[in-house]
């Protein structure tokens, strides 16, 4: 019985020359591609943000979306987006806080 001779191809992969990414950074680079990290962000936050504004606020604020790094707040008067609007930065810290990384920049108030 005769050996079948198997050839190795010609061609080997060769990574010299060429950068090698982490596979968390290339994970990261889809989902960036694709606005699948912002919809996720979106996500937690809606279903966490009694931690975020606190549950006084809660009843009078709701949040709508998140769109390029600014968290839309939709405020129930005038008078509670003022006072939100002092709050802003806490609130921005918060959103950060929770998501783990400096995502949200700014906030408008609707």
């Amino acid at each position: 019985m005769i050996e079948p001779e198997f050839k190795r191809p010609k061609r080997r992969a060769s990574i010299s020359g060429k950068q090698v990414l982490d596979i968390g950074v290339l994970l990261q680079m889809v989902l960036d591609k694709h606005h699948i990290s912002e919809d996720m962000n979106f996500r937690v936050l809606s279903e966490r943000f009694s931690e975020v504004v606190g549950d006084l606020l809660l009843p009078h604020v709701s949040i709508v979306k998140l769109d390029k790094n600014t968290l839309v707040l939709k405020a129930a008067s005038s008078a509670w987006k003022q006072e939100l609007f002092l709050q802003k930065k806490a609130i921005i810290d918060r959103c950060n806080n929770l998501l783990e990384k400096p995502f949200v920049r700014n906030i408008r108030f609707v």
